[in-house]
This record gives C-alpha cells, sequence and structure tokens, in this order.
C-alpha cells in the first residue's frame, strides 16, 4: 500500500470515528431526554428509592438517561438525525435482526455514557431494574473496549481535579450516592461504577491520570460477585496509588441503600471514614484484618 492510499483510509477511520462518537453524543441525549420525561414507571422510582432523586434534576451533571422498552425508537431518532445504518450498527447502538431489520441494542435500561481515557464518548453501560441490577455494556467496536472505558469521571472532573478521593463501587447510583454525601459533609468523594466488572489495568491508568491523590477507596458491600471482582482489584490500582483502601458498607446494604435508612447519612459517613488496607481483605488474610479492625479517624461533621 503506498503512502498516499495509507492517508486516505487512516482519514476514513478518523471520519468514522468521529462519526460514531457523535452519534453516541446524540443518543446520549436522547436516553436523557426519555428519563426526565418519565413521571412514573420503574427507572424514575429506582432512581427516587435509592436515596439519589437528584440525577432527575435537568442541571445535574450526571446525566442519567433510559433506553424505552421500544425496538426502534433510538434508531428512528437517529436515522431521522441523518446517521446511516454502518455508523449505527458499527457504533453499538443498533443491531440486525435475522429478517434484516435494525433494532435498537439498549431497551429498557438506566443509560450512562460511557469515555476512553481522553474522556471521548465511546459508548454505553445500561443499567437493569431490581435491587441487584444486570449490567450490560456496549459491545467491543471501533472506539470502544469495554475494558477500557470508565463511566463518572466527566461527571465529576471538577472535584476530582480538586483533590477528591476516589470512591470505587458497583453501581452507579452508588456512586452517585457516594459522591452527594461527601458535598453534604464537606468531604470530596468522586464514586466510580464499575457496574458489576473486575477493573483492568487500563481503567486504573485512565482513573490515576485525572486525579491528584495518591489514596483510592474500594466499598465493599454485601454483593459477594462484587466483592471478589473488588478484592481482586487491587494489583492493578497499586500499581498507580499509593495507598489503596476498603470500607465496608453494613448490614447488607449498599451505599445508595444506606443513605435511605433512618440516621442514613451519619451511617454511611461513618462507613465511608473507616478505611482499612483493601489488601486485608486478600485471600488467607481475612481473619488477621478482622482482629485489628477498621482505622477509625476523627469525628466528622455534624450530618
Amino acid at each position: 500500500m503506498n503512502a498516499v492510499s495509507s492517508d486516505s483510509e487512516n482519514t476514513l477511520i478518523s471520519g468514522e470515528r468521529q462519526r460514531m462518537m457523535v452519534a453516541n453524543m446524540v443518543a446520549a441525549r436522547f436516553y436523557r431526554r426519555e428519563l426526565l420525561r418519565a413521571n412514573v414507571g420503574w427507572p424514575v422510582e429506582q432512581v427516587r428509592n435509592r436515596g439519589v432523586g437528584e440525577v432527575l434534576e435537568p442541571d445535574s451533571s450526571w446525566r442519567l438517561g433510559y433506553a424505552p422498552d421500544s425496538f426502534t425508537r433510538l434508531t428512528d431518532h437517529l436515522r431521522e438525525k441523518g446517521f446511516d445504518f454502518r455508523t449505527l450498527i458499527r457504533a453499538g447502538l443498533s443491531e440486525w435482526t435475522d429478517q434484516g431489520t435494525a433494532v435498537d441494542v439498549f431497551r429498557d435500561q438506566l443509560m450512562l455514557l460511557a469515555r476512553d481515557e481522553r474522556l471521548d464518548p465511546v459508548g454505553f453501560v445500561g443499567v437493569g431494574n431490581g435491587p441487584r441490577p444486570a449490567y450490560t455494556a456496549s459491545p467491543t467496536t471501533l472506539i470502544h473496549r469495554p475494558s477500557n472505558a470508565l463511566v463518572g469521571i466527566e461527571e465529576q472532573l471538577d472535584i476530582l481535579t480538586d483533590g477528591a478521593f476516589v470512591v470505587v463501587v458497583n453501581d452507579p447510583l452508588d456512586a452517585v450516592a457516594v459522591e452527594s454525601l461527601g458535598r453534604l459533609a464537606g468531604e470530596r468523594w468522586a464514586g466510580i461504577p464499575m457496574c458489576g466488572s473486575q477493573m483492568s489495568s487500563a481503567q486504573a491508568k485512565t482513573l490515576y491520570r485525572y486525579t491528584v491523590t495518591d489514596t483510592v477507596i474500594v466499598a465493599l458491600d454485601g454483593d459477594k460477585d462484587w466483592r471478589r471482582a473488588a478484592i481482586a482489584s487491587h494489583a492493578d490500582l497499586s500499581y498507580f496509588y499509593k495507598r489503596v483502601r476498603a470500607v465496608e458498607i453494613p448490614d447488607g446494604q449498599t451505599a445508595s441503600s444506606l443513605l435511605k435508612t433512618e440516621d442514613g447519612p451519619r451511617r454511611l459517613y461513618d462507613a465511608m471514614v473507616a478505611t482499612r488496607p483493601l489488601e486485608d481483605y486478600k485471600p488467607g488474610r481475612q481473619q488477621l484484618a478482622e482482629l485489628d479492625g477498621p482505622t477509625q479517624p476523627p469525628a466528622g461533621p455534624s450530618l
């Protein structure tokens, strides 16, 4: 291949990448509009019942959205905006059926935009209904690799660059709860949700790129699958962060559900400031860690 044809191919790839990212941004606005229009239904109820109703405010930094329970609403919307089927399929927003019809990939899910190491919009994470929701990530595409993308950095970039501690959680609504509590209590906590996945080295590197502290906190709750994934993330996090700490969310709760209990803000605050090394939770070290007990800092502000 000569230099001219190589440059032409690179230009085509760059142009397609840009169209796919623009399609993701238009899809994100569509999902956001669908959620804000809803007055009833499980998406609104789940957000409010989990104590993070502030994400339903139009000016919330968390641009949480909703993929409607319809086969072609998003696809039809994006086609009306001028996107061709090729771009929508390659971006992982639509897929072909056996009958040759393009349908939406995400349906009846809360939606969050996922971004890469440059904070470009490369895909989505869908969150299903229920107390233990299933998570669905966009497929691998020209611009998106699930193990390289994260949710929550761009939404909290202001506090991250101002010294906030990263708090790695499982669920996006728990991430919102952690950030909200931090602002209420005069702390700086930025919740980063992993949505059922173990943090990869690429994700840890991206996280470190946008933080200014040498400490990261991992929130452990009663979900055994998440605990295993969180503890297994220690090696990748410790490569970039000097201190990798853990907090225990008590009584089988999550951060957001704890926030809704009696004296919830105080209980969540007490849990958040009682940290110990995440390494203590590795197999074989758990019993020793339980004997030592958590590190208790001075009493915090009144909540």
